[in-house]
């Protein structure tokens, strides 16, 4: 059993981690954060030269070596995540005894300092409750449940998007707790009922902590604080939070009836899988940028028997006030502003034969128009990207010139030595400020399948970036141009003499080509 007493064991003693100390191959630059779960220390990864993050146990929790081991296997499995929304952990070690584990580094803030600032927007709510559950849903597939989700584990990295952090103390399915049945582990109002009784908790509990901070978002209350610990405690397992209603006006209804069933007291009838509430937020975004929602116009306080008229007023007035605070002039923190995400798709690489270059760079292209015909897309045009074809700059640079946050690359095989002329296409989608790999596949397929694969790689890269499709851009990318392969095959090529003969005018070569 893990002591809890910082008492308990005082044969281990442990050096103070200053300015400098080395720990395997990081340097540590500064302390910045501490709670009762840990320590976490900005460091320098000396032998890939980038910035980490390295958390430490606390003493009292790692004197004892079941609580070492347990924190070690939980962290590894933490470490196998692989998300958008997670922060990446890249290494569990011991440092002179003491387990700590090294992670991604964040430049941002966090959720935390964002509820205590301005209102965010209805749609950047949505936005951010989107990205958060999408991560929350990728880590309970992989058996892994959080444990503490709040607003200071939640950042906003410098691209607006929501970055869960300390899975590393997570509990794992199949593995013992890190605490003794009967204890609790987790951040007092935040806390599921069930956490707070001691039970057997799961991932729906995550659920339940993330409607909480839903909820703090909306309406910058937290709906179960109260005056003491205990009395917080007990509101969790037994108050109903407020209508949002009481705080804010001019919020979607929908957005009541996702809280109430995060916020069930009973885990058998609150959401009993992350991606249940991904659907309800994106199909109550969607409605949203529609212009279908409906408005809570009037807040519940106050109440009472006005005429017609006037609440018609009032709900004219809110919806006024709700377009004036949207404008564009209105000055936005990167937390409150909706990230339209920049994106460029470079020239993938023909690994096969030289005249089949027209062939690559066709199938580019036409990933290329799939993907900015999705409204949460910035698609740098294909004329500015097609410079950097057999480039041999680095992607960061690459990523500076265009003002892109993420490029699509790939290579791109057209194998015609068998009976059924087969494709096989190999893309990454990279985050180019830190070189990260956010989702990369390999199709290998008949040529007729080609442009399911093309609409296949427009919705991952959408799905990596956590752009929400309307289902008209759903269903605008399984619309097939053509049954016929050779009528594509020269539909291609013609573009490609199109685009190198039109600059010279001389449209002769055009059709020549084409015949």
């Amino acid at each position: 059993m893990c002591p809890e007493d910082p008492q308990d064991d005082q044969t281990q003693t442990y050096l103070p981690l200053i300015e400098g100390t080395a720990v395997s191959h990081y340097v540590i630059i500064e302390k910045i954060g501490a709670g009762g779960m840990g320590e976490v220390y900005l460091a320098n990864d000396t032998e890939l030269n980038r910035r980490v993050a390295l958390k430490f146990l606390p003493p009292h929790l790692c004197r004892n070596e079941d609580c070492r081991k347990r924190f070690k296997r939980e962290a590894q499995a933490a470490a196998k995540l692989n998300h958008p929304n997670i922060i990446h952990v890249y290494e569990v070690s011991e440092h002179q005894g003491r387990p700590f584990f090294a992670m991604e580094h964040v430049e941002g803030t966090s959720l935390k300092d964002v509820t205590g600032d301005k209102d965010l927007s209805v749609e950047r709510i949505l936005e951010l409750g989107i990205q958060v559950c999408e991560g929350l849903h990728a880590a309970h597939e992989e058996g892994v449940t959080h444990r503490d989700i709040k607003p200071s584990n939640i950042l906003i990295d410098s691209h607006g998007r929501a970055r869960i952090v300390d899975f590393g103390l997570a509990s794992v399915v199949g593995s013992d707790q890190l605490t003794r049945t009967g204890s609790t582990l987790g951040t007092v109002g935040y806390m599921s009922p069930e956490q707070v009784r001691g039970d057997e908790i799961d991932h729906r509990s995550d659920l339940f902590s993330f409607g909480v901070v839903l909820y703090e978002l909306i309406t910058k209350q937290n709906p179960f604080k109260r005056d003491s610990e205990a009395a917080t405690l007990k509101a969790v397992c037994d108050d109903i939070p407020h209508p949002i209603a009481r705080f804010r006006s001019n919020i979607p209804d929908g957005i009541q009836s996702i809280l109430d069933k995060a916020l069930e007291k009973n885990i058998k009838t609150r959401y009993q899988h992350a991606d249940g509430m991904v659907s309800d937020l994106m199909r109550l975004k969607r409605s949203l940028d529609s212009g279908l929602s409906t408005m809570s116009a009037v807040t519940a306080v106050g109440r009472s028997s006005r005429t017609w008229w006037l609440v018609a007023i009032v709900a004219m007035l809110a919806v006024a006030v709700a377009v004036v605070a949207t404008q564009p002039w209105k000055p936005e923190t990167i937390a409150d502003k909706p990230h339209k995400i920049m994106l460029a798709v470079l020239p993938f690489e023909n690994l096969g034969n030289a005249e089949d270059e027209y062939f690559a760079d066709g199938i580019t292209e036409e990933i290329l128009t799939n993907l900015a015909k999705l409204s949460g897309l910035g698609v740098i045009s294909r004329t500015s990207a097609m410079q950097y074809k057999n480039s041999e700059k680095g992607l960061r640079q690459i990523g500076e010139e265009l003002g892109v946050d993420y490029v699509l690359e790939g290579t791109i095989r057209w194998d015609k030595s068998g009976d059924v002329n087969r494709v096989r296409i190999h893309p990454q989608l990279i985050e180019v400020a830190d070189d990260i790999h956010l989702w990369a596949d390999r199709y290998d397929a008949i040529l007729s399948d080609v442009f399911e694969i093309q609409s296949s790689i427009a919705e991952k890269v959408a799905e990596a970036l956590n752009v929400a499709l309307l289902e008209t851009e759903r269903r605008a990318l399984t619309q097939q141009p053509t049954e016929n392969t050779e009528a594509y095959h020269y539909y291609l090529r013609g573009k490609q003499y199109f685009s190198v003969q039109v600059g010279r005018g001389d449209y002769r070569d055009i059709v020549k080509s084409c015949g």
